[in-house]
């Protein structure tokens, strides 16, 4: 699994961008409700309100792919003093749908990864890096007008392709514990808002990003002549 360098991140507009990735699909909670993640300090499984949505496809609001749906597994986590693994229980599937959820646009296998917690209190988060294997573009997906699912079936060829996952989530605080390290290695239990990004590893980013101009001008090409 490759280690990133990320950003800086504000809490404020939290935004998980690797500095040598092409970030393919960028997801947050939708603001309008309570979706975010969720730790429960009796069991140490960090969860997520799957009402998880696309917030930019290649860097672009305007991509197909945005508003479609990313659903997270549950993370067990293990370690102590800010160093911690997350393993995915039950499925291990990250996928992306449509709003309902009846049609899968892309697939992967999420594998274990670490959560690294960094930052101050007001403007901390916790970085969890992994990767995604077994990457599938469906048929939906390859049909939906996405010029990232459309870079993305480019690096699946000749064969099964892998994306970079990062999750960036907010500290928060409370009574029981000032941190995100504290709220895991004193038991609490807390919740706060997150993001991330599915993104193309290196060295595959340098051809993809050729690649992607031509979707994009054979794009915006197809929607002139419409």
């Amino acid at each position: 699994m490759k280690k990133l360098m990320l950003f800086s991140l504000v809490v404020s507009a939290i935004t998980v961008t690797p500095s040598l990735a092409l970030p393919l699909i960028e997801f947050s909670p939708d603001p309008s409700t309570a979706g975010n993640w969720s730790y429960d300090g009796m069991t140490g499984v960090l969860s997520f309100e799957q009402d998880v949505v696309v917030d930019r496809g290649i860097g672009s609001n305007s991509d197909g792919l945005v508003a479609a749906h990313v659903y997270v597994p549950a993370l067990k986590v293990s370690g102590s003093d800010g160093l911690y693994s997350l393993t995915p229980i039950g499925s291990r599937e990250v996928k992306v749908t449509n709003g309902s959820g009846n049609k899968v646009y892309m697939s992967g296998t999420l594998n274990e990864g670490f959560l690294n917690t960094i930052g101050t209190i007001g403007a901390g988060f916790s970085q969890f890096s992994t990767d995604i294997t077994n990457v599938v573009v469906t048929a939906e997906g390859q049909a939906l007008g996405s010029a990232a699912l459309d870079i993305l079936a480019l690096a699946m060829n000749p064969g099964p392709a892998s994306l970079d996952f990062e999750l960036a989530l907010q500290g928060g605080s409370s009574a029981n514990y000032q941190s995100f390290a504290a709220m895991i290695d004193g038991g609490f239990s807390g919740s706060s808002g997150f993001s991330g990004a599915m993104s193309v590893p290196e060295p595959t980013t340098v051809a993809l990003f050729g690649l992607g101009s031509l979707v994009l001008a054979r794009r915006r090409k197809k929607m002139q002549t419409i």
